[in-house]
């Protein structure tokens, strides 16, 4: 249900197109349209002509038919669960239709539910009805998407405008007047008047013996009620008094869906419809009926500014309702294209509203191709480039060998053969082994240096070697000679301490190792024991 909606009101005075967008989040407004019909014609004779001029070639759409070529009834049910409501509402129908379950569709509209059971709304419409209608809109090159029912669609005008509290929503129309009880927004029930606009102008035109366009004029212009809210002809007072007693008929019916005296627990009569523009319309409903009237209005904001911009919220409304139904806020669910008229996948439609997304998808799925086959050959190219180098090196390191299969792994096993053997051997930073890491300190400490060797390990880049001297000044001799190697690092000594058995001083060595070239290109060795070395210097 996301994207268009098309709301399409046929009413006998003018065709109204109301089109929206929806997405995730919020439904826009995408345009507005009307064309008359003219006198003598019905709207769907009309629509023939003017599906060109709404811009309707192709297009499905919401629409409804009319509220008073259906039957209603409201159905109480003991229990809540909506399967077995679809159930059961055929069933209580049949025996009180005077048509055969097969000659009728029925559909029904929760509106009231209590802790122990549900109330509906159940309508009839027969099947003729609904052939008929939709063969009239196809033929006019206008296919439905959905098929409402005039009267509790008004409901959906809750999605898009604040309708709270306790409400009738009359829709005052040219050729009959269609109602809709609303608690907070929830359709409760729905009756249409056989008495409109059309009446009024007929009865202008009796009573001032002018030709229809004139009384038509009269009745918009001048209005047809005085400034007392009395009528401006004995004819106009007759409609009009028949349609208060139609109001009140129906507003005392909906007693039992209120609870209590209807009178009491409307807030207010919301009038929409071309009717609704008649001047003081509304003053005079709330004169004759005591509950307050007052058109339907649109509070301005983000998503509705575009809908007050661009048309007569009265005039529009029930498209409005319309062409919400068919968006994911839509607050009623029924739906007359069952049977043989329920909608089928056509897939030729379908093929040519994604032949453009098929085509985008195809260029992108072969671009795709082609750049993962330029990746591949690059990495190919990058790869016999390494196999080269790595040849190279091998040439260079076993010139005495043949170039394996495998290079790369080939020179992994020898450089862990090297570190193998570099391990065995005791080789430290410079290539040094333990040895000549010995024979350094040997020639580095001066010979006229008292000092004695009592201990010396070597783990991994650090040498550390305790011993005993006479004197502090020999400690720092000791020191300074052995920073002149240029394969010893930082030299740390510690732990200088008075020897009161043997006198002097005993202290502590520890000379962190660099790393010559060698060292660099095979890494560091891991961590060797320590090997204890005693005795007098080497």
């Amino acid at each position: 249900m996301l994207g268009k909606s098309t709301g399409l009101d046929l009413g006998s005075h003018s065709i109204k197109l109301v089109e929206l967008r929806q997405s995730l989040r919020s439904v826009e407004l995408v345009r507005l349209a009307a064309v008359p019909v003219a006198p003598g014609q019905t709207p769907l004779e009309a629509l023939h002509g003017a599906a060109a001029t709404l811009g309707l070639g192709g297009e499905r759409v919401v629409s409804a038919l009319p509220g008073d070529r259906v039957a209603r009834r409201p159905i109480r049910f003991p229990f809540r669960d909506r399967r077995r409501i679809a159930q059961a509402v055929p069933f209580e129908i049949e025996s009180e239709t005077p048509f055969d379950l097969d000659e009728v569709f029925v559909d029904w509209e929760p509106v009231g539910d209590a802790a122990t059971g549900a109330e509906v709304v159940a309508t009839v419409v027969p099947r003729g009805e609904v052939a008929r209608q939709l063969e009239s809109m196809r033929e006019a090159g206008v296919e439905t998407r959905l098929l409402e029912v005039e009267g509790l669609a008004l409901a959906n005008l809750a999605a898009f405008v604040p309708l709270a509290g306790t409400r009738l929503v009359v829709d005052l129309g040219h050729r009959k007047t269609t109602l809709c009880l609303l608690v907070e927004g929830a359709a409760r029930a729905a009756r249409t008047l056989p008495i409109g606009g059309r009446a009024l102008t007929e009865a202008v035109a009796r009573d001032a013996g002018v030709d229809w366009d004139e009384a038509e004029r009269r009745k918009h212009q001048l209005g047809v009620l005085g400034p007392d809210l009395a009528p401006v002809s004995p004819a106009v007072a007759r409609t009009l008094e028949r349609l208060v007693r139609e109001l009140v008929r129906t507003i005392g019916g909906f007693e039992s869906a209120l609870g209590m005296p209807p009178e009491k627990a409307i807030d207010e009569i919301t009038l929409l419809g071309g009717g609704a523009r008649l001047q003081r319309i509304d003053d005079y409903l709330s004169a004759q009926l005591g509950i307050r009237a007052a058109r339907f209005s649109v509070p301005p904001g983000e998503g509705t500014g575009a809908f007050l911009a661009a048309g007569d919220p009265l005039r529009f409304a029930p498209a409005l309702a319309l062409a919400l139904r068919g968006t994911l806020r839509a607050r009623t669910r029924m739906n007359f294209l069952q049977a043989e008229f329920a909608p089928r996948v056509d897939l030729r439609r379908i093929g040519r509203q994604l032949r453009s997304t098929f085509v985008l998808a195809a260029i992108a799925l072969v671009l795709a191709l082609l750049s993962g086959g330029a990746r591949i050959a690059v990495q190919s190219r990058r790869a016999s480039e390494l196999e080269s180098q790595l040849a190279a090196i091998w040439q260079q390191v076993q010139p005495n060998k043949p170039v394996p299969e495998n290079v790369s792994r080939a020179l992994d096993q020898e450089l862990r053969a090297s570190q193998q053997r570099a391990d065995f051997l005791g080789l430290y930073g410079g290539n040094l082994s333990a040895l000549d890491i010995l024979t350094e300190i040997s020639k580095l400490v001066p010979k006229d240096l008292a000092v004695v060797f009592e201990e010396m390990s070597i783990d991994g880049q650090v040498v550390r070697f305790r011993g005993h001297t006479p004197s502090f000044a020999a400690v720092d001799r000791l020191k300074t000679a052995l920073a002149a190697f240029p394969h010893f690092g930082e030299i740390r000594v510690a732990e200088i301490q008075a020897d009161a058995t043997r006198g002097g001083n005993t202290f502590s060595v520890t000379i962190g190792l660099t790393k010559g070239a060698s060292a660099d290109a095979a890494g560091a060795p891991p961590p060797r024991p320590p090997r204890p070395a005693g005795g007098r210097r080497p």
